[in-house]
């Protein structure tokens, strides 16, 4: 039962890596980036005024470097979705903006991400879908937990 089991949680990983990559594919940019981008854009939530981007709170969220947001921002800024700018009275502040082109692009990322989990939610249920939720931050922390202890 063990390897089988084990099995199973492989292939589930492997499934959940291929939805990100549909999705990614759908929208042009990995999750990563659309997440960024919306919250430089100010599109990431109803109740949203998040034009500036708070690094550390992203870093967490996603669970990635500090060199990883930079690479992302690179690459939004290379697909001219943002734009960077030295602040003239602290130069050790960096501006960052949605251009148009940005700001679109986080429009329609959202929307078509509103229109799958809508549907995922409709089909999964959402008591199924907060326990999914739950089972996997608990197994998250215990990863945490075996990371920390080696």
């Amino acid at each position: 039962m063990s390897s089988e089991l084990r099995e199973q949680f492989f292939t589930s990983i492997v499934h959940f890596r291929k939805l990100e990559s549909t999705f990614s594919s759908e929208c042009e940019m990995q999750m990563n980036e659309m997440v960024i981008l919306q919250s430089i854009a100010g599109t990431c939530c109803k109740e949203c005024p998040c034009m500036n981007l708070d690094v550390p709170k992203m870093q967490k969220k996603l669970n990635i470097s500090k060199p990883a947001i930079s690479y992302i921002l690179n690459t939004l800024e290379k697909k001219k979705y943002i734009t960077r700018e030295i602040d003239a009275k602290d130069r050790r502040k960096v501006s960052i903006s949605a251009t148009p082109e940005g700001k679109a692009a986080a429009e329609q990322s959202k929307k078509k991400f509103d229109e799958l989990w809508d549907e995922i939610l409709t089909r999964f249920g959402e008591d199924n879908m907060r326990e999914l939720l739950r089972l996997m931050r608990d197994l998250d922390e215990l990863y945490a937990t075996l990371c920390n202890e080696k």
